[in-house]
């Protein structure tokens, strides 16, 4: 727009030499002038309507340091060929604030859907948004433009690089057994097949579980109780906020996954936004680790202003663990509530 608004004094100065002068060409050029801004602007207006941008990330999963596409639709819906775009794009973990840019431009834009896609990587594990936050058209003579609002945003899942982290366990984590009053929110996991009792249908059952054939017999609905779940040594809470700029969330999900490597159940805990609630997830093998650390990543986990060992007490209620791990704000780590340290200076954790 600041063309047009540059172009009014310009004009007016160009009539003003046409009256003082008498000038017959000054007068035209002031009203070429004018028909042009006027025809430019009404080009613009149809190409706003016309125009439609779309993001998208065609594998929306990547691992940290591996370049994934990302594709810019521009579909023009105009007859006319656009004479130029510029979109700016900045992308970034969801709750951080350091953003980075891309600048596109397009130059004659024609009839269609115009296709780009750049190849990107970023340096951290989470979360991220892309977003387009700022759009100019220009006329087709690059004279002038014209700001556009074109929302459209996508996500990646950057997962975090898995390593080996040094765990010694204990006799009491191995030998660990304790009864879960609850299940997880996110993953049941029951096994209708592995029957640990019978009993009388109460309200709520669900008919899958009904057992029919001694129902027949005892002229009565009879259910089938499944395995008691049991509880876990381990419970690992995890980062709040920005989850891959400190480290944190590589080390936590390193140690979750070394421990389902050697075979010790745990729970992976977090503060979630969406659901206003602490949330877990029991991992015991590699599809139940890919599943907790994809639904915590894609969740907003918000800082707990509490103690969340307290808050996980109280929400399961009857249930134990041996070792607590936590994962700050600020990128440090500590077992059973002693003091945070970097996770590159653990040497080994000791989970006796």
């Amino acid at each position: 727009m600041f063309g047009f608004v540059l172009l009014i004094p310009v004009t007016a100065v160009i009539l003003y030499l046409a009256l003082i002068f008498e000038s017959t060409a000054f007068a035209l050029l002031g009203l070429t002038a004018v028909l042009f801004a006027v025809l430019s602007f009404v080009y613009l207006l149809i190409m706003r309507k016309r125009i439609r941008i779309k993001l998208e990330i065609p594998v929306k999963v990547a691992e940290k340091g591996q370049s994934f596409g990302l594709r810019i639709d521009v579909v023009n819906r105009s007859w006319i060929p656009l004479g130029k775009l510029v979109m700016h794009i900045d992308y970034g973990e969801n709750c951080s604030e350091e953003r980075e840019e891309i600048i596109l431009k397009m130059q004659d834009v024609p009839r269609g859907k115009n296709t780009e896609i750049r190849r990107l990587s970023v340096k951290y594990s989470g979360n991220y948004e892309f977003s387009t936050y700022k759009v100019k058209l220009y006329d087709y003579f690059g004279i002038f433009h014209m700001k556009v609002k074109k929302k459209s945003i996508t996500h990646a899942l950057i997962l975090p690089e898995l390593n080996e982290v040094p765990v010694t366990l204990g006799e009491g984590v191995k030998n660990f057994y304790g009864e879960a009053l609850v299940y997880d929110e996110l993953n049941v996991g029951q096994d209708p097949s592995e029957t640990f009792d019978v009993r009388e249908f109460r309200d709520g059952d669900k008919l899958q579980r009904v057992h029919w054939k001694l129902s027949a017999r005892m002229d009565d609905l009879i259910v089938k109780e499944t395995a008691q779940p049991k509880a876990c040594p381990v419970v690992l809470f995890m980062p709040e906020g920005v989850k891959g700029e400190n480290g944190a969330l590589d080390y936590m999900a390193s140690l979750s996954f070394t421990l389902m490597d050697m075979k010790c159940p745990h729970y992976v805990v977090w503060n979630s936004a969406s659901r206003s609630d602490l949330v877990r997830v029991r991992v015991d093998d590699e599809e139940s680790f890919y599943f907790a650390l994809t639904v915590y990543m894609q969740d907003n986990s918000e800082e707990y202003a509490g103690v969340r060992k307290d808050r996980y007490k109280e929400k399961y209620k009857g249930e134990f663990y041996l070792h607590g791990v936590f994962a700050d704000s600020k990128g440090g780590i500590s077992l059973d509530g002693a003091d945070p340290v970097r996770p590159e200076k653990i040497e080994e954790l000791l989970l006796k």
